[in-house]
């Protein structure tokens, strides 16, 4: 029995470790990928991260983010009232994302009237399934993301170099709202080694210079497929370029494999086994960067808001210093003024000398 026990056992590293899933599905779309409709229930993310020591999970409505006139299209106060439906259970708890309609809405009014109204985690965009380009219709983009900066909301974005969701695109609008968290999904979905490296750089180096307040997750750097060596590299790349306090840990539960607890079991300890790699001569770095990646990133971002602490104490100093610049501006007016006043009346006096003495 022992001898079969031990033959049996293969531990998963990431089975007791608390996770928050920063990306997770319900609704419906073609799934041009295998060419069929696609329905995504609660139930069908609860099935997969329950098990998995998953405690919270930000969910979208992918039937908000449909091309408009399509099968599936639903506008964004429904979307809304079907993501604000959704309940976990006593183990995970689910935090609404609203998805969002760049181009197809030509302003934000009914976004900011539902932001009003309830109460959302962040918002989501995804360029490629509405068909509008964030290169196309930067404009109203930036809109959303100005309204979101104002509700202290995170933004994340689908991602991928496909002339629709481009990171690089995505960057340079982030870098219009640089205090504002932006999260690329996927890094750059589907993208060749040597693009995923262009992508990742252009990240660190934004973010770097503190042009942007970027994040990623990493959703589909996985082993499925023979990619377990381009995920690894992608992997230890964000570490070293990026870092783990930027590092996010999504999934795209329940869609494809990551519908399948077992898939997703496996998902999270190459995440896990890769980062201790990375870190082999530093156990308590690792731990300290899984920690984040898996749980405590997440929600300083979107629950805690720890990035809205840090701007409000920034704003604070920076009228704080304007108050005082200004105090010292009056005071040094002030003595200019008196020192001005006392010329003249030594003016006066002389010229009143200059009478006498005539």
């Amino acid at each position: 029995m022992k001898i079969q026990s031990v033959k049996y056992y293969n531990p998963s590293f990431t089975s007791e470790r608390r996770k928050f899933d920063v990306q997770g599905h319900i609704g419906s779309h073609y799934d041009s990928l295998w060419q069929r409709d696609a329905y995504y229930y609660p139930q069908n993310i609860l099935d997969t991260v329950e098990t998995n020591n998953v405690k919270k999970v930000l969910i979208s409505s992918i039937s908000g983010l449909n091309p408009q006139g399509s099968k599936f299209f639903t506008s964004e106060v429904k979307v809304a009232d079907d993501i604000l439906k959704l309940q976990g259970n006593d183990k995970v708890t689910f935090y609404p994302l609203l998805s969002c309609q760049p181009g197809i809405s030509q302003n934000t009014d009914t976004v900011k009237d539902l932001l009003e109204k309830h109460n959302f985690y962040g918002l989501k965009f995804h360029p490629t399934m509405t068909n509008m380009s964030v290169k196309d219709n930067f404009d109203i983009y930036s809109e959303y993301l100005t309204l979101a900066e104002q509700k202290g909301l995170p933004c994340v974005f689908h991602s991928i170099t496909d002339g629709k969701s481009d990171p690089s695109d995505i960057i340079k609008l982030a870098e219009k709202h640089p205090k504002l968290p932006v999260v690329l999904y996927h890094v750059d979905l589907m993208a060749k080694p040597d693009q995923m490296s262009r992508t990742i750089d252009d990240i660190s180096s934004s973010v770097k210079s503190g042009k942007s307040n970027l994040f990623v997750d990493v959703s589909w750097l996985t082993d499925f497929d023979g990619k377990g060596e381009e995920s690894k590299n992608a992997i230890r790349q964000l570490l070293e370029k990026v870092g783990a306090d930027r590092m996010l840990f999504g999934s795209d539960t329940p869609i494809g494999e990551m519908g399948d607890k077992e898939k997703y079991r496996q998902f999270t300890d190459f995440v896990e086994n890769t980062v201790k790699e990375f870190y082999k001569d530093k156990p308590d770095e690792a731990e300290k960067s899984l920690n984040k990646i898996f749980y405590d990133n997440a929600e300083d971002l979107f629950i805690n808001k720890k990035w809205m602490q840090a701007f409000d104490k920034a704003k604070k100093m920076s009228m704080k210093t304007i108050g005082i610049v200004a105090a010292g501006s009056l005071i040094a007016l002030a003595i200019i003024a008196k020192i001005i006043t006392g010329n003249k009346s030594k003016d006066i006096d002389n010229r009143a000398s200059s009478v006498r003495r005539a």
